[in-house]
């Protein structure tokens, strides 16, 4: 103990060791954040690099011409075009692709992006589309004195559009965010006996960028088919809605509206069915990183789609892993405190941040950061 203590003998004290790395990391920092230009604000999200995205980095606003490039994009191809203009936003020199957004999370691209808005235009997120609860329409039934002519005219208007309540959300005010587990696993690995033979597998938290090749690979797949039943598919959504509204006292003639045959809904069923088993066997080969004690985290989707089809990752091995994920806390919460427009209370509700809606609110605000004079 007394030579721990004592510098003396040309040796660092434990003390003395971890001093040293402090100042050092200091020293980096101060020198990272000298060479940053003009513009650049530091980012330091709650997951605090502990999911994809980097402990802290920098990052400028949008330009005129990133938005315009997010807008001439079309629909299929969005989620590819905001990665590359978000790389274009973060402040990496050496092309470092830790700083990539295909390598964060999708909760983390959410909360870059409540930064940059909150940071460079207005911390109040507005008019956001109220889906009425249980407590509004009790709340409304007691308002008009039980289910009376009025009640149900207020129904029918939040159900066909002609009442569209909204509430905003003040970014600073009513967000809270998971505090971040310093010991996070964001891989499973199972181990598993066959008989004699021992089996394992890693299974790694999926990537923003992974969920976007997974998007391409299935729109690709089933894009022709999708077309194919969507006349039949709209058309039995539509009768389910017709009675949907009729069984809450809408004034609907049912039988005026058109409704599928059932030989063509069996094929549209069967379908469907197909797609969600083959989305199931997609999400493995999502997840997986290692199999039977090789790496295929470099493989490409269709060779991993091969590898997910083995019967040893079979239903219940699968969904202990994606539990394990769906259960790991990290990013914004989704309970938010909110007004009710239609009780006229503070509430607390579930809500999720989705990308368009965030860049839409971008692209149309107004930055309360600058004032602009006209001499």
């Amino acid at each position: 103990m007394e030579e721990l203590n004592n510098s003396g003998n040309g040796s660092e004290t434990l003390n003395e060791t971890v001093i040293s790395k402090k100042i050092q990391k200091a020293r980096e920092d101060i020198n990272r954040i000298e060479n940053i230009p003009e513009g650049y604000i530091e980012v330091v999200l709650s997951t605090r690099g502990k999911i994809g995205a980097p402990e802290r980095f920098f990052i400028r606003n949008f330009s005129p011409e990133d938005l315009m490039d997010l807008g001439l994009s079309e629909e299929q191809d969005f989620p590819i075009r905001l990665i590359k203009v978000l790389d274009r936003l973060i402040y990496n020199p050496n092309n470092d692709p830790v700083f990539s957004v295909k390598n964060f999370h999708e909760k983390e691209v959410i909360e870059l992006l409540l930064l940059l808005y909150e940071t460079f235009y207005t911390t109040i997120f507005p008019n956001q589309q109220w889906i009425p609860t249980e407590e509004d329409f009790e709340f409304l039934k007691a308002q008009c004195g039980g289910e009376t002519d009025e009640y149900f005219q207020k129904v029918r208007a939040l159900e066909n559009g002609g009442w569209k309540p909204v509430f905003d959300i003040d970014i600073s005010k009513d967000l809270s965010f998971w505090e971040i587990d310093e010991n996070i696993k964001t891989k499973a690995k199972i181990d598993r006996k066959y008989g004699e033979k021992e089996f394992s597998a890693v299974f790694t938290l999926p990537k923003f960028g992974d969920f976007i090749t997974l998007k391409y690979f299935m729109d690709s797949i089933f894009k022709e088919d999708d077309k194919k039943f969507a006349a039949i598919a709209d058309m039995h959504r539509r009768y389910k809605e017709a009675e949907d509204k009729l069984f809450k006292g809408a004034d609907i003639d049912i039988r005026r509206v058109p409704q599928a045959p059932k030989a063509e809904l069996d094929k549209l069923r069967d379908y469907e069915a197909e797609k969600t088993l083959f989305s199931i066997t997609a999400a493995k080969a999502l997840y997986i990183s290692e199999f039977d004690g090789k790496d295929v985290s470099t493989l490409p989707l269709e060779k991993k789609l091969e590898i997910a089809k083995d019967p040893r990752l079979d239903y219940t091995t699968f969904k202990m892993v994606q539990d394990h994920f769906n259960e790991m806390q990290f990013g914004i919460k989704e309970d938010i405190t909110v007004h009710d427009p239609i009780i006229g209370k503070v509430v607390t509700r579930k809500f999720t941040f989705q990308l368009n809606d965030l860049l839409i609110a971008i692209r149309d605000s107004r930055t309360t950061q600058t004032n602009i004079s006209f001499v």
